[in-house]
């Protein structure tokens, strides 16, 4: 089974999220995603993310907490993707490697087009959107 990871960083004091745009020589090229990639062999998923993320943006704040967020998985059980939230109190502007070739931070339901396939099935889903909000709701009420 093929594993990986993302996240998308989700600032506290704008109620914004960041998604990154695919480069055009990647897969899904051109498309609007969350930060991350596969999970190697012997590696945990947190340990996953913090490589993915310290490879694909070479500097950002310091996350508050991660949160999962959703589990796909393919209907084959051939391809796992768990997905996190990454809370920070202020946005940034993430230094890219190759693989992106832009960024974005975007309201919750405005998302930008178009969507990497896996990610949209993600932030279309309601439940999924109840959960960021209900991860907002929580945070700025503390």
């Amino acid at each position: 089974m093929i594993k990986a990871v993302g996240t998308i960083f989700l600032s506290i004091r704008t109620n914004r999220i960041l998604l990154g745009l695919r480069s055009a020589d990647s897969s899904h090229p051109l498309t609007w995603s969350f930060f991350g990639g596969k999970v190697e062999e012997g590696e945990t998923l947190g340990v996953a993310l913090q490589r993915e993320l310290d490879e694909e943006l070479l500097a950002f704040p310091k996350i508050i907490k991660t949160i999962p967020f959703d589990n796909f998985v393919s209907n084959d059980d051939g391809f796992n993707y768990a997905s996190f939230v990454s809370l920070i109190v202020d946005e940034f502007h993430p230094i890219l490697n190759a693989e992106h070739v832009g960024y974005a931070w975007v309201n919750i339901g405005a998302w930008p087009k178009p969507l990497h396939t896996g990610t949209k099935l993600i932030l279309h889903n309601k439940n999924n959107i109840r959960k960021l909000n209900l991860i907002l709701n929580r945070t700025n009420s503390n």
